[in-house]
């Protein structure tokens, strides 16, 4: 078999605990690069810190960006977006404002949030000092305030609940938000975006794009959100470090990223292959 697409989750995979990116890495992609594959990112990453690492990896194509919902090479020119349109954004955080929380939505330019209840509403809005100013986080004082004010969408929404009643919300978000997927992460915070947003549906997307079959395809990843893909591709390559479930589904284990794990899978996977041209 022929590979000609590769796809690398970044966190937990391509970079180590330390957030750092390998020279090993970068000369075994470069070297996937010379046998002719396309070379991808796949990251719940915003688009701004993926681009970084594409562009230490001097990559050439698309990378699907937050979770993917926002699929591209340029930030203003993006192939593909699965976003939450502004009126449905402005509709559900309506709906939030209701509850004791905390929301914060992104999308490809800037994070917006309102401010704890602990916190003191000084200012109507401030943008995070710690924050890079290539991707500023917004704070306000009312978010639908905001929203009635600007017109921006979201590739996702996350919501930190105060008060316990995670499952009342989960249940009223189906009830009346029938277009959101709703991803329950630990103690009382979700994730909300568009249906049909995931890592695989993006990564499915540019393999079209490029003309690639994704049975010709390896994706590489470590956690539950690289699944699919994992499972869908020709071969699903799991780190060492995934949860075990993962592993499980794998078609290979690599190292842990570590380890350099996608160094070591990929001179194992492309050494014997012939060049060939996407």
């Amino acid at each position: 078999m022929a590979y000609r697409l590769l796809a690398l989750d970044i966190d937990g995979t391509l970079l180590k605990n330390s957030n750092r990116l390998d020279r090993e890495t970068k000369e075994a992609v470069q070297f996937a690069m010379d046998k002719g594959a396309a070379v991808t990112l796949v990251t719940e990453r915003n688009f701004h810190s993926a681009a970084k690492v594409a562009k230490a990896l001097k990559l050439k194509y698309p990378i699907v960006t937050h979770n993917g919902a926002f699929i591209s090479s340029s930030i203003d020119q993006p192939f593909y977006t699965c976003k939450i349109q502004h009126d449905v954004l402005l509709q559900l955080v309506e709906f939030l404002e209701t509850y004791q929380c905390q929301v914060r939505f992104s999308n490809e330019k800037l994070s917006v949030s309102n401010r704890s209840k602990q916190s003191n509403l000084l200012t109507k809005m401030t943008i995070g000092v710690s924050e890079p100013l290539f991707y500023p986080v917004v704070y306000v004082s009312s978010l639908s305030d905001y929203l009635r004010e600007n017109d921006d969408d979201a590739t996702d929404v996350k919501v930190t609940l105060y008060q316990g009643n995670k499952e009342e919300v989960i249940q009223s978000l189906a009830d009346f938000f029938p277009t959101i997927q709703v991803k329950e992460e630990e103690d009382q915070t979700l994730t909300l975006s568009r249906n049909g947003a995931s890592k695989f549906n993006g990564l499915a997307r540019l393999a079209q794009h490029v003309g690639i079959s994704l049975m010709n395809t390896v994706a590489v990843g470590d956690s539950y959100d690289d699944l699919e893909m994992i499972e869908k591709v020709g071969l699903g390559v799991a780190m060492k470090n995934a949860p075990e479930k993962v592993r499980q589904r794998a078609d290979w284990i690599t190292r842990s990223n570590d380890m350099n794990g996608v160094a070591y899978m990929v001179k194992e996977v492309f050494r014997k292959q012939m060049k060939s041209y996407v």
